[in-house]
């Protein structure tokens, strides 16, 4: 929460040292709301499916200072294995909160509204991830930031080419985005994409720890 509350503060001052407007920016326009359903694997070994909120309550009451997230994960291109690359997040009256992408934006209620970014999207800048050749992915994730802003990932939405997304990518900036169509990944899974043994093994002992004792 620190390092948030940090990286907001040093934005804040930068953007009023500065006459600056960003214009004319692609802007993905995307939301995690309870629409969505995630598949999930339970105590017993089997398999399960819910609403989003559903899933997230299977790990109880997230422990003070923590909170659960979702942010977009860009892969493909000319990003390497293994490296963590995450869209930035523009804040309304505050800007581009550079790096701030990794933190992901926090589920919550607005008005009668759950998610994450509802009920208009969140806007991240997207332009530096134009379709080309090998051509970028996007995958939105499900996780826990605990207090010291450590980062789990507990659920994949499905990778989306740069292409696919065409609909909800527009060039600016916008205060009252409501008319815009906004990307919700329609289904999760606790599967990790492309996997490997050694991320399973290293997703399956996260999920244990976060499951609160009864």
């Amino acid at each position: 929460m620190i390092a948030r509350l940090y990286r907001l503060a040093v934005l804040a001052a930068a953007l009023m040292t500065s006459t600056v407007l960003v214009a004319d920016e692609e802007i993905l326009y995307w939301m995690v709301d309870d629409s969505s359903t995630v598949s999930w694997w339970n105590e017993e070994g089997g398999r399960e499916s819910g609403s989003v909120s559903e899933f997230l309550d299977t790990f109880g009451t997230p422990e003070e200072g923590s909170a659960f997230a979702a942010r977009i994960r860009v892969t493909g291109g000319n990003i390497q294995d293994g490296e963590d690359v995450f869209l930035d997040l523009y804040i309304p009256g505050y800007g581009v909160d550079t790096g701030g992408g990794a933190y992901g934006v926090e589920f919550s209620d607005v008005g009668s509204y759950w998610g994450a970014g509802v009920p208009t999207g969140n806007q991240s800048p997207s332009g530096d991830y134009a379709a080309g050749s090998p051509e970028f992915c996007f995958t939105i994730e499900l996780g826990n930031l605990d207090s010291s802003d450590n980062w789990t990932t507990v659920a994949y939405g499905d990778p989306a080419s740069y292409t696919s997304l065409s609909a909800y990518i527009h060039e600016t900036f916008d205060l009252n985005p409501g008319q815009f169509a906004v990307w919700t990944s329609a289904s999760f899974s606790t599967d990790v994409p492309e996997p490997s043994s050694g991320l399973l093994l290293l997703i399956g002992g996260a999920l244990l720890a976060l499951r609160r004792k009864p």
